[in-house]
């Protein structure tokens, strides 16, 4: 499965926080209207791993 990575511009976007401890995950947001389904991510202060969906 590809994995495509655009450059930007710097828009609103989401911020994603660790539901466990409300870690800001530094360097990663959603755009509005973005469709994620298997995005994982460790928190680096709480050490938990996590699994990202948009609904």
């Amino acid at each position: 499965m590809p994995i495509l990575i655009k450059k930007t511009d710097r828009k609103d976007y989401t911020k994603i926080v660790c539901p466990d401890c409300g870690e800001r995950i530094k360097g990663v947001g959603l755009l509005k209207d973005s469709k994620i389904d298997g995005l994982t991510f460790k928190c680096k202060k709480c050490g938990q791993s996590w699994t990202l969906k948009t609904e």
